[in-house]
């Protein structure tokens, strides 16, 4: 597509085979000098559609394994008291994509237009999270600017179904009442994208992300198989799968079937080319040489979307530049 033809044309993200540091993903240099800020706002500009982490995935040929991982967060500050500064010290300390958490937080962690568009000119990917009841919702968070959504707590394979079918616009004559619904998008210069090819053509870089939180997604193996599946059918990054330990471990209780269930599916989904996130870190597992042995063993087994346990309101505490440092350790211990 255009946009997407001139942003990279213009201002190209040095991945592949050649930069398969977790480093280059995020520019090349750790903090993040004023040019890799310019360069993200100019891309932006050029395609405010664009979903920085999706261009990761895909610049590695889709090969999992190849691809170097990427540090998250999700985030508790409420909409209105979002401030551009805390954005721009998420990126600066290297994280690049952030869960607006939607469900816990409720309407406060439901984002809007300008914070979504102010996370995504820092090169930041929003996914927005949201209740398990969800469905018109989802779409209408990628039209607020959301480039993924985060559907928790399924159970069964035709929730996932039924899910990606809520973030993809309807097939022409085949329409059901659960497909995305469709309203215009707009380009860098706020002109609309206002015809359904037009609205096709431009929105192409959006995301579902499914939680593993409940054990018929984590232990019953048929059932993630078969979510896994699903996710397959959706193409080459656009569905990505993520683990919640925490939720597991209330539903089911600590085992270690759990943690080698969680580690198998993990790797069972690279295998076939899909990324999984998890949070790496807990209350029992908080000191900095513990958080960065659970990344690594993380990596090693396929997992590139490595998530703090810290929320985005403890950073000021924190410190993101301290609450990132282990992931940078564990990357380059698994040789990136």
């Amino acid at each position: 597509h255009i946009f997407t033809m001139a942003a990279e044309s213009q201002c190209p993200r040095r991945l592949g085979e050649k930069f398969r540091r977790a480093v280059d993903v995020v520019g090349g240099t750790l903090p993040l000098p004023p040019t890799e800020f310019a360069e993200r706002a100019y891309r932006h500009a050029l395609n405010p559609l664009h979903n920085p982490i999706r261009e990761v995935m895909l610049g590695y040929g889709g090969d999992v394994r190849k691809t170097p991982p990427m540090l998250g967060v999700f985030s508790d500050i409420p909409w209105h008291k979002l401030r551009e500064s805390e954005v721009m010290a998420w990126a600066k300390a290297g994280f690049s994509w952030v869960v607006c958490d939607g469900e816990h937080s409720l309407q406060e962690g439901r984002y809007g237009r300008e914070q979504m568009a102010m996370i995504l000119r820092h090169g930041i990917t929003p996914v927005q999270r949201l209740h398990r009841e969800a469905r018109s919702e989802h779409g209408d968070a990628l039209t607020m600017g959301a480039r993924a959504t985060m559907m928790p707590y399924g159970t069964n394979v035709k929730q996932a179904e039924e899910y990606f079918k809520s973030v993809a616009y309807p097939t022409t004559g085949k329409a059901t009442p659960l497909d995305r619904g469709g309203f215009p998008m707009r380009t860098g210069n706020y002109d609309l994208v206002f015809t359904p090819d037009e609205l096709r053509a431009a929105e192409v870089e959006t995301q579902g992300w499914i939680q593993f939180e409940t054990s018929e997604y984590i232990l019953e193996g048929p059932t993630s198989s078969g979510v896994l599946a699903v996710m397959e059918a959706q193409g080459s990054g656009n569905a990505v799968g993520f683990v919640g330990p925490f939720d597991a471990v209330m539903r089911s209780g600590p085992s270690d079937e759990l943690s080698a269930a969680i580690d198998s599916l993990i790797s069972q989904a690279a295998d076939r080319g899909l990324f999984m996130g998890r949070v790496c870190g807990s209350g029992s597992c908080s000191e900095p040489d513990k958080i960065e042995e659970a990344m690594v063993t993380a990596i090693k087994t396929g997992c590139r979307l490595i998530c703090i346990h810290y929320a985005t309101s403890d950073l000021p505490y924190i410190g993101a530049v301290q609450a990132a440092a282990p992931f940078w350790r564990a990357a380059e211990k698994c040789g990136f």
